[in-house]
């Protein structure tokens, strides 16, 4: 089960409205709303969004996360250690 289902569950327990009410209320059949809870196959989206809207909840979006550009980590991480010297290489013994 995903956040989203996570939370459309626990906000119709906490309105104490079961599978049917929510079904009825959104004219969607309950095996579509027992479906979504359980994470089981796809949802439309009109349909997810009058089922959110039964208990009280709402789509949002939010820009997406970018990875940071190089002077940005220079910021981050201004004192890096220095790498530190080369050992020299030692020589192989010979075998006789």
């Amino acid at each position: 089960m995903n956040a989203i289902e996570s939370e459309f569950r626990l906000a119709r327990v906490r309105l104490k409205k079961t599978q049917d009410m929510i079904a009825r209320e959104a004219g969607v059949s309950r095996k579509t709303v027992s479906d979504f809870e359980g994470g089981h196959g796809g949802i439309r989206l009109a349909n997810l969004e009058r089922l959110l809207q039964c208990v009280g909840l709402q789509l949002a979006t939010r820009p997406a996360a970018t990875r940071p550009v190089m002077e940005e980590l220079g910021a981050l991480y201004p004192d890096e250690p220095e790498e530190p010297p080369a050992q020299p290489a030692r020589p192989r013994a010979r075998r006789k």
